[in-house]
């Protein structure tokens, strides 16, 4: 608890050995202090600033103010320590300090036992409400069954079919050869075309090794092409031999291929005869465009289909038990607890359903914290080809200006990613109710003043206020009727995190811009073009 916490961050300020330790464990205490009030706020609260006693029951706000005795007592013990006047004194508040904690744990626990009771309370009184809205959520769901769902999922099937012959019959009849090799350098996937340039049978091909049929001129190229993490789009001379021994000049387009989850599988080759290199070029482009298209198509059918056949299992799960529920309910000896096993299935079940969800979003982005060293550039880019599709929707023009001579900077990459969506997201929405050749959102990478990595999001919407802008990065603030509130907070807190610094203030072209900025050790890049920023608001 945090209670805890701070009598474990007071006892290290107290007995600290050199003022060095001494800062450290202040700053500790002070921050620890903060939560602890924050959150005995939020409880005695409620959730009712207005008026909480009537959100509380007498017993409850009895143990409250038993509570609040110890609470203050601690309180003023942990800033007489931070006030820092003498050893003797630190020692006394301390003391002071950890005589009231074991009588506030005692009370906590005591209040958390009451608010137990009280829930259990509200729980009996909804058990009779859930049975009227579960009749209605197993109306529901039937409507749906039968009118989306089912439709839906023969729909999908149907696509699905329709892409997988689409993609089977574009791969086959290409006049070029096609091959996919895995991580380890053997065939995973050939053409009849590429099986006709080398002499064999597709079939044959597969599980050999690259080394039997590339030259050995160029086995050195493609095994960096294999393990090469940038390919490039620029095409490449590779040197072929075919099964009878004579060796082929061809041109080969690489691409790389990854999962869903954007790990490397291995690599594509789009092969064409050098010959025809200045035709085939144009033609192994259009290809890969095409290649690219159906399988991002087959991809997208192949999840739509998994997911609605996921998600309709905990649905009949929901289905049949409140079918099961409403049966009992027809007895008229019913006892309320018979109907307990039931809902608790019915949650399980939906419980489910959610976790179905809440996987096929995480596979997006499913890794622990790294900070590694990449090019902020590159993920700018990276967050464009995201939101383009949007962007082009809405009608909004979205333009970068990037300082191409920024050298790498280490940062969690997804997390940074994040922040920037996040910002352009709130940037669309500035933007959507202004003349349509007015929205323009601009992201913009440099050195700032002082010398750190800076990024900044500009838009062409109403601006910021003069007075408030400090509480658009506090929780929970928003402007939106459908917003949550949390999205700039979760950047200012990434941003701090990472050690930098974020800021809101009035646009060049009267809307809004935020700018944060990362520290780095930067070579020395030259001042010209750099201005100060004014009537900034600033965190960090």
């Amino acid at each position: 608890m945090l209670s805890q916490r701070l009598c474990k961050a007071a006892l290290a300020l107290v007995f600290a050995e050199n003022e060095i330790d001494r800062k450290g464990h202040e700053f500790e205490l002070q921050t620890t202090l903060e939560e602890w009030r924050q959150a005995h706020q939020q409880l005695r609260l409620g959730g009712a600033p207005e008026s909480p006693a009537a959100r509380h029951p007498p017993a409850i706000e009895r143990g409250f103010n038993d509570l609040e005795i110890h609470f203050q007592s601690m309180a003023q013990a942990v800033e007489a320590i931070l006030e820092r006047s003498t050893p003797k004194s630190d020692r006394a508040a301390l003391a002071q300090l950890l005589h009231h904690e074991p009588e506030f744990l005692r009370r906590m626990h005591a209040l958390v036992g009451l608010y137990e009771q009280d829930a259990r309370l509200h729980i009996q009184q909804l058990q009779w409400l859930g049975l009227i809205i579960m009749s209605v959520i197993l109306l529901t769901q039937f409507a749906l069954q039968l009118l989306v769902v089912r439709p839906a999922v023969q729909i999908v099937g149907r696509e699905i079919e329709r892409s997988e012959m689409k993609y089977e019959h574009l791969i086959e009849s290409m006049t070029d050869g096609l091959v996919v090799f895995d991580p380890s350098g053997r065939v995973e996937f050939a053409n009849r075309r590429f099986g006709t340039m080398l002499g064999y049978d597709t079939e044959k091909l597969l599980g050999k090794p690259a080394a039997n049929f590339i030259a050995d001129p160029d086995r050195r190229r493609f095994s960096s092409m294999l393990i090469a993490a940038d390919l490039g789009i620029e095409p490449v001379d590779l040197l072929l031999r075919h099964r009878e021994g004579q060796v082929i000049e061809t041109i080969a387009s690489p691409q790389r291929m990854s999962s869903l989850e954007g790990t490397p599988q291995g690599l594509m080759l789009v092969v064409t005869d050098i010959t025809l290199r200045n035709s085939m070029e144009k033609r192994s482009r259009q290809l890969l465009d095409q290649l690219a298209h159906a399988n991002r198509l087959k991809s997208m059918g192949t999840m739509a289909a998994t997911l609605a056949h996921e998600i309709n299992q905990p649905l009949g799960a929901i289905a049949n038990y409140a079918e099961g529920a409403l049966s009992r309910l027809s007895s008229p000896t019913i006892d309320p607890l018979e109907l307990v096993e039931p809902f608790v299935k019915i949650r399980r079940a939906a419980h489910r359903g959610a976790e179905i969800i809440r996987r096929t979003r995480d596979f997006v982005r499913n890794r622990p914290h790294q900070i590694t060293l990449e090019s902020i550039n590159d993920l700018v880019h990276e967050v464009e080809e995201l939101s383009r599709i949007e962007a082009r929707q809405r009608g909004i023009s979205l333009e970068l200006q990037l300082d191409s001579s920024l050298p790498p900077i280490p940062v969690d990459a997804i997390q940074i990613q994040q922040v920037l969506i996040n910002l352009v997201q709130n940037a669309f929405a500035a933007v959507e109710h202004v003349e349509q050749y007015r929205r323009r959102i601009g992201i913009k990478t440099g050195v700032s003043v002082s010398g750190d990595l800076e990024v900044s999001v500009s838009d062409t919407g109403p601006g910021i206020p003069s007075e408030g802008a400090d509480a658009w990065f506090e929780p929970y603030m928003t402007t939106r009727e459908e917003g949550t509130g949390m999205g700039l907070a979760i950047v200012r807190s990434i941003i701090e995190a990472h050690g930098g610094r974020i800021c809101a203030e009035a646009g060049d072209d009267g809307g809004a811009r935020l700018r944060f900025t990362l520290p780095w050790l930067a070579p020395e890049l030259p001042d010209s073009g750099r201005s100060a920023k004014t009537e900034a608001v600033c965190h960090g």
